[in-house]
């Protein structure tokens, strides 16, 4: 077999395969040559001791001796990769089988299903008012504030702050970013909903609050 054939349609995903390979096949091994203290500060006796005979060797063998490591674990890690990449594939992918099984079936789509109705809009505009009752300025409200206060109410099960500005937008309300609010002497800059920009429609209720607001 020769060499360029390996060398052929070389590619990172070659390389990081047969890399993966190797220290797998390799780790075992490590783990079982482990030193004690007194072995390693021996070693290191020897070393300092040596150190002025090895010094000149080492200083004009080791950037060759480096280069060379470096080319043929690269070369042996390619050639590995491309031996047998279906095989190494497989693994991968009964790996990412294995975590998805641990980890479920993907509900996400479900989750996005199971978001509870809007409440009425003369109450979701009533809650909005109340909410900027809150804030030293009174004329708005952040859209999370809403989303917290609602759920605090049980309303807006599953949602999240883009679902609620998605239903504003499509009630026309007009929304502003980075608006500066005021609580407490703390200011707070969000997505907001202005007051003045919520139609005119009959008094809406807010609900009592039925468990703390996150």
């Amino acid at each position: 077999m020769k060499l360029h054939r390996y060398l052929e349609g070389v590619s990172l995903t070659a390389f990081g395969a047969g890399n993966r390979r190797i220290i797998r096949a390799v780790r075992p091994h490590a783990e079982k040559a482990r030193f004690t203290r007194q072995q390693v500060g021996g070693g290191l006796a020897l070393l300092a001791f040596f150190s002025p005979v090895l010094a000149r060797p080492v200083a004009r063998y080791a950037p060759t001796a480096i280069t060379v490591v470096l080319v043929l674990w690269v070369v042996v890690a390619v050639v590995v990769g491309n031996t047998s990449p279906g095989a190494e594939s497989a693994a991968d992918d009964q790996a990412l089988a294995d975590v998805s099984t641990a980890a479920g079936p993907d509900d996400s789509d479900d989750q996005d299903d199971e978001l509870q109705d809007a409440p009425a809009d003369a109450d979701l505009y009533a809650l909005v008012r109340y909410v900027a009752g809150m804030s030293d300025q009174g004329t708005a409200a952040h859209l999370s504030h809403v989303l917290e206060e609602g759920q605090a109410r049980g309303l807006f099960g599953g949602w999240k702050v883009p679902d609620l500005r998605a239903h504003l937008d499509g009630l026309g309300v007009a929304l502003v970013e980075g608006k500066k609010l005021t609580f407490n002497g703390r200011q707070r800059n969000r997505l907001a909903v202005l007051l003045a920009a919520l139609p005119e429609t009959a008094p809406g209720t807010v609900p009592a609050v039925v468990q703390k607001a996150a």
